[in-house]
């Protein structure tokens, strides 16, 4: 018996053929029935004639190809390959099949319809590999379901549209469907799950496919290799890197448009030992910093910022690692400033987000554009208000607080361990004392530490331990909570993430111990008198309030 073997950018499945014709098209009632732009409602027939197979155009747009070549009427053979938009048609009849013997048979044969039909659905088809219903059990666990991967348009990084939205036109790149579905739902998947990064590392036999979510690595499925290496050619294309390049570091850049929203996405390249990996960041503009009073600073801490915020002159430092959310809050400060008065100009390495009325410059090692080489040439710019992004050397440092002297307010962040240590990692720098004392205003430790899930917390009474340890910063505390894990946090126990933060402010005081060369427990000495909250007493609180849990305050703070 003559059969086809159907084969669709995600599946290939069997239809064995008996005298019915088998019509093709995006209509439902079609034996074969798939929703593709590139199918006419009904485009196609393959029938017997005469004890012949032959496949017949019905007036479709776009036609059919049969072995490439494109024809209205075709009697087949076998292997011969129907084409007709993204869904290939073998046509197989082993040698020794008995030929079908009448085109039309009686009526009430007819209405049976023996073979099976295929109906497919792009939405319907994720079931069929373990890969996809993964990452659809990510993209299901979210309550926000605005939009879905159809309505997601990949912009390349010169602003072409190279794969449409669903009903806004057609794509201007020939990428396998495939792997822009599979990447499409992978992007859904962030958006639904709240991921900053994506990280796609080959290993041995599959590519692993990981998001970061508040701050973890989350694992969501294992991808086939052949997979993964259409999916990195479609970003190379979006990001117009050389698909030849495999052993060099890229870097790029592209853009998702969805419902009026566009998010930008940088992309890495690293070779690793079984191929590149690629890591996406993402730059969501709704998850974008936003104003002083939403940092979740305690009442007294934002009264301090606020005004330090508004003064003509000084340095505002924020410490802490990588990650820790401080260029989030130095946008935040900034957004407390009137632009329209004042010239801000910011340095970034990179700039990750854009804040209306600044001007903002991006760190080009390339050229020779450092921090601190860009930083004298902005003090030419007649600012009032500068952003550095960081400081890492002496020049930049040496000349930020000439600048926060000389009548400029500036903002910048160390590498440093907390409020204190970020005074010893200035001098380590080889800054003078004096230059400490004078220039700074303000110094912001913080951590970003993650948030129970309301779904899925439980209630434990802290041990004896516990309690000791808190008993400096909250007392009585009978009940706290701990992680357990749901879909809906994706089986993490936590929920979002908020910063904790240590805050000193300089005084005569503190300045005068500061000039002397101090110790930390003199500096500890002279800030007893004021009011000193640290990272890890404001964690205890968040636990005390059920916020988040003893251990993570353990993770992130550490012991004072």
């Amino acid at each position: 018996m003559a059969f086809l073997e159907v084969t669709s950018p995600r599946w290939t499945r069997r239809m064995d053929l008996a005298a019915e014709p088998v019509r093709v098209g995006r209509l439902p009632e079609n034996e074969i029935n798939y929703n593709d732009d590139g199918l006419s409602r009904q485009h196609c027939v393959i029938e017997t004639i005469d004890g012949l197979w032959q496949v017949r155009d019905l007036g479709s747009r776009n036609g059919m190809k049969v072995n490439g070549a494109k024809v209205p009427l075709q009697v087949l053979g076998n292997g011969d390959i129907i084409r007709i938009g993204s869904i290939e048609i073998r046509f197989l009849e082993p040698q020794g099949a008995e030929p079908v013997k009448s085109a039309t048979p009686p009526p009430q044969q007819a209405r049976a319809r023996p073979q099976a039909t295929i109906d497919i659905d792009a939405r319907e088809v994720v079931a069929q590999s373990s890969y996809e219903a993964d990452i659809r059990r990510v993209i299901d666990s979210s309550l926000a379901k605005q939009f879905g991967e159809t309505d997601i348009a990949l912009v390349d990084a010169r602003g072409a549209v190279m794969h449409a939205a669903q009903g806004e036109g057609d794509s201007g790149d020939d990428a396998p469907a495939e792997s822009v579905y599979i990447y499409r739902l992978l992007l859904l998947a962030c958006f639904r799950a709240r991921a900053s990064d994506l990280h796609i590392e080959p290993r041995t036999d599959v590519a692993v496919v990981r998001f970061r979510v508040d701050g973890t690595m989350v694992t969501v499925c294992d991808l086939p290799l052949q997979v993964f290496r259409r999916i990195l050619g479609v970003v190379k294309v979006l990001c117009h890197f050389d698909q030849s390049m495999k052993n060099e570091v890229l870097d790029g850049h592209f853009t998702v448009n969805v419902k009026s929203r566009r998010v930008d996405y940088r992309v890495s390249l690293t070779p690793a030992v079984h191929g590149q990996k690629m890591v996406v960041r993402v730059l969501d503009p709704a998850t974008a910093p936003g104003r002083l009073h939403e940092m979740g600073l305690l009442p007294w801490m934002y009264e301090k910022v606020r005004v330090v915020c508004n003064r003509d002159a000084g340095l505002i430092l924020v410490c802490g690692p990588t990650g820790s959310g401080k260029t989030t809050s130095l946008y935040s400060c900034l957004r407390e400033i009137n632009l329209v008065e004042r010239n801000a100009i910011t340095i970034e390495d990179p700039v990750e987000y854009q804040i209306d009325g600044a001007t903002q410059i991006p760190i080009d090692g390339k050229q020779g554009h450092t921090f601190g080489g860009l930083l004298r040439s902005v003090l030419r710019q007649d600012p009032d208000v500068i952003l550095v992004g960081e400081i890492r050397d002496l020049e930049t440092a040496t000349v930020a607080m000439q600048a926060a002297m000389t009548g400029h307010l500036v903002f910048s962040t160390v590498h440093a361990r907390d409020t204190i240590g970020t005074i010893f990692r200035l001098m380590d720098l080889g800054v003078e004392s004096y230059q400490v004392a004078n220039a700074l205003n303000l110094v912001i430790a913080q951590r970003l530490v993650r948030v129970l899930c309301g779904t899925c917390r439980k209630a434990v009474v802290p041990t004896p331990a516990q309690q000791m340890r808190m008993g400096k910063s909250v007392h009585g505390v009978a009940q706290i909570y701990a992680p357990q894990g749901c879909a809906y946090c994706l089986d993490t126990g936590f929920y979002g993430r908020r910063a904790i933060f240590e805050m000193v402010e300089f005084n005569d005081n503190l300045r005068d111990v500061i000039l002397k060369k101090p110790t930390i427990a003199q500096i500890r000495e002279s800030l007893s008198g004021s009011l000193f909250t640290t990272l890890q007493s404001y964690g205890f609180q968040l636990v005390a309030n059920g916020m988040t849990s003893f251990d993570e305050i353990e993770r992130v703070s550490g012991t004072d």
